[in-house]
């Protein structure tokens, strides 16, 4: 076998049931449908092991070959089960990484098998974070640190040997680090430093010993170097010899204490400091960048720092990202992708961003710096025009760099190739004061629909604005209840636009630019289950969808339903158990996004990410940051690119996208191809045909003519569940697909084998 670093994250990892602690990976496999777009500028730790360099961040491992300069990365689409790590170890004696997660969650790769651990299983009585703080191995016993205290692993059993709970006075604390000296556990903590030997119980916490040498304040770091020990609070190092504690030296903002090949890093804020086995003053590195941590590998001082992934010299080693995993919303367009990092507050409130907004275009990402859009500051959408995706629209939250400097107004920034070419707010467009732009959207004409918040020289109302081709403006107030009623994107239909007003009890506004109607809980008004409306769409159908704070109701013929002033939203509803219930009952939807078979993509608060059929009563997929790699389960935003069927999702932990089988059809067939092709033997799932053209006729024949099933292409696709129209599964054979489009000017055929 060849050994587990060579093969670094290519590992053909199996899933081994241990224990109910323990479960399978739900990242294998992943890459097949998944993509992960997160940051990994954010170095938290550093390890050199086999020469390569493997550097943790936030949301997952990257590796790099000084030699070669090959990058490699790893996160929950790949063998990890988590985001947020928190500590990251190497068993030379075993080949196994270990991680662990701020939940508690721990991973264990090795070259035969991926295991994963839940959470330390601890008492009921403790009840505060679960964050895994430090992870360290000694032979075949890891101990691990957390909030609660610390314990003891068996990393071949695969089973916990003690725990120990750090409590003074009915109080936890936690421990930050613990190293290993001459078979004696030494712990820093919250409290000082504590010791006690590994081969005794440490459960009694009453049993260990606090070193009175030290201070009884908190310790950050502690490690062993050359048989000593170094621990580290904020700004102080101190150094034990075996018999002896002594202040070591003073290092103000300490970052870090690493140790690789016989030299101890001291890390502070920009400045490493090398030291020899004899704690001789190698060498002084200061780095422009801010630093977590860094290591000595060989002649060179690698720096892990906050926004910049691995630095040597002038050189920035990372794969290539956003510049980081904050994603207000995502949008997508023909394989691009743009992130605004954005954030509001309580839908109201700006969140002060200053990191402008982040775009991939096919090849590449590039950072759009705040300064590029006179220093503005919570970027929140940016809409593409589709009949010039060299032109984008830039929405900011917040109205002014500072409230001292009011007379700078920021607004919204039109960008063109890469380049923002025109700034719009009060002076040159109808934008009002305070502009807080939710985001826009085009019409079919071309026309830019621009919603907006806080106007205050309507008492805080939100209003529509829209901008024709020619650069002319227009605006209507809403007439939202209670002032300042927050804001979301705009979207147009049949010369319509609509936007959601999340906040008071202002519900979903309709205009056509010379009148304004209301979809709200009120009786006559739509009878929502809460005016408080953050997401909206229209269907392929004509059917309006409305995410309120309190689940989904939808609406036939809205525009001229609305129109009449007397109506009800109507719940769609499913069946559970055999009881029928409304979709999503008081569950808050973020977004909702149509795609090209007409399902429903829904973004929910605290409950992931739901894609339900065209009608909403069957649910098509689930995903959760417990069954799939999203790296949290509250979702922001979703954006699907029409030309691929991508489906991207903006959650609070990054950006992850989801590879379905659907785009948007046209008249014309694509590159028709069916799969699975063969159908293998054990297969219980639907073959799905691509590439159709809207409602195209599909037919499926034996070899001798007989028709065995027809459906009408979905979006771009067909799906077949092997089955005959009597609802039996066909025989093995050559299986002929006859397709035509809607107005039978164009067919085509393909063939699928059925093995059984």
């Amino acid at each position: 076998m060849m050994p587990y670093l060579q093969q670094r994250f290519s590992l053909i990892l199996s899933c081994v049931l241990i224990t109910a602690s323990f479960h399978c990976s739900i990242a294998q496999n992943s890459k097949i449908r998944w993509t992960d777009h997160f940051s990994y500028a954010n170095v938290l730790q550093i390890k050199a092991i086999n020469g390569y360099i493997f550097a943790a961040s936030e949301n997952g491992l990257f590796s790099y070959d000084p030699n070669s300069g090959e990058l490699e990365k790893n996160s929950k689409v790949d063998d990890l089960n988590d985001v947020d790590i928190t500590s990251f170890n190497y068993s030379n004696e075993l080949e196994m990484m270990m991680i662990g997660y701020r939940s508690g969650e721990m991973d264990f790769l090795t070259p035969d098998e991926n295991r994963n651990l839940l959470e330390i299983p601890l008492h009921q009585f403790f009840t505060g974070s679960k964050q895994v703080n430090h992870m360290v191995s000694e032979g075949k016993t890891a101990i691990i640190s957390g909030e609660f205290g610390l314990a003891t692993f068996d990393l071949e059993a695969f089973e916990f040997l003690e725990t120990c709970y750090f409590n003074m006075g009915g109080n936890y604390f936690g421990v930050k680090q613990t190293a290993l000296l001459d078979g004696v556990i030494y712990a820093a903590s919250d409290q000082g430093v504590f010791r006690h030997p590994l081969n005794e119980f440490i459960t009694n916490f009453i049993a260990w010993e606090q070193i009175q040498a030290l201070p009884t304040t908190a310790f950050q770091k502690i490690i062993q170097f050359q048989q000593q020990l170094f621990v580290a609070d904020q700004q102080n190092v101190y150094r034990f010899d075996g018999d002896t504690w002594q202040l070591f030296g003073n290092f103000p903002n300490l970052k870090d204490l690493t140790v690789n090949d016989g030299v101890l890093s001291i890390v502070q804020s920009n400045t490493v400091r090398n030291y020899n086995e004899n704690l001789g003053l190698i060498d002084t590195q200061n780095f422009t960048q801010n630093l977590n941590t860094a290591l000595k590998i060989g002649n060179q001082t690698y720096g892990g720092s906050t926004l910049y992934g691995l630095i040597l010299g002038n050189q920035e080693i990372l794969p290539d990202g956003p510049y980081n995993n904050k994603s207000w919303s995502v949008t997508a367009h023909q394989k691009k992708l743009w992130i605004a990092p954005g954030g509001i507050n309580n839908f109201n409130s700006p969140s002060s961003n200053p990191d402008g907004f982040y775009h991939f275009d096919g090849m590449k990402w590039t950072h759009h710096l705040s300064q590029e859009m006179l220093n503005a500051k919570d970027i929140v959408d940016i809409e593409v025009n589709p009949k010039d995706p060299t032109e984008w629209y830039v929405s900011s939250w917040m109205e002014y760099i500072s409230w001292d400097e009011k007379i700078l107004k920021i607004g919204m920034f039109q960008y063109k190739n890469g380049q923002m070419t025109k700034h719009y707010n009060l002076d040159n467009s109808s934008l009002k004061h305070r502009h807080r732009i939710a985001g826009s959207a085009f019409d079919d004409m071309g026309n830019l629909w621009v919603g907006q918040t806080a106007a205050t020289d309507y008492g805080d109302d939100a209003m529509l604005h829209k901008k024709t081709p020619a650069g002319t403006w227009k605006s209507i107030r809403l007439l939202a209840a209670n002032g300042n009623p927050g804001a979301r994107k705009p979207f147009v239909y049949n010369e319509h636009a609509f936007m959601a007003l999340p906040r008071q009890t202002s519900g979903l506004k309709m205009t056509d630019m010379n009148q304004v109607w209301t979809v709200d809980e009120s009786a006559n008004r739509g009878a929502l289950p809460s005016s408080e409306v953050i997401a909206a769409a229209i269907d392929k159908r004509g059917t309006l969808w409305i995410g309120t704070t309190l689940g989904i109701r939808i609406l036939y013929n809205p525009i001229e339903t609305i129109k009449t002033a007397n109506f009800e939203t109507q719940p769609v509803i499913i069946e559970q158990n055999g009881i029928p219930e409304a979709l999503l009952t008081n569950v808050q939807i973020n977004d909702i996004a149509i795609d090209g078979a007409n399902q429903k993509w829904i973004a929910t608060e605290t409950g992931g990410v739901y894609c339900v059929s065209a009608d909403g009563t069957k649910t098509i997929h689930y995903f959760s940051k417990e069954n799939s790699p999203l790296p949290a389960n509250k979702i922001n935003k979703i954006s699907i690119d029409t030309s691929t069927g991508e489906v991207y999702f903006a959650t609070d932990k990054g950006v992850v996208s989801y590879r379905s089988d659907t785009v948007e059809g046209g008249d014309s067939f694509g590159d028709v191809y069916a799969y699975p092709n063969p159908v293998r033997p054990g297969f219980q799932g639907e073959v799905t045909i691509k590439g159709l053209p809207i409602d195209a006729d599909v037919r499926i024949v034996d070899v001798v003519g007989n028709l065995i099933y027809q459906t009408k292409a979905t979006g771009s696709v067909a799906k077949w569940d092997t089955k005959n129209f009597k609802g039996k599964p066909v025989a093995s054979g050559i299986y002929l697909v006859l397709m035509t489009n809607k107005d039978v000017t164009e067919s085509k055929q393909t063939k699928i084998a059925i093995v059984r």
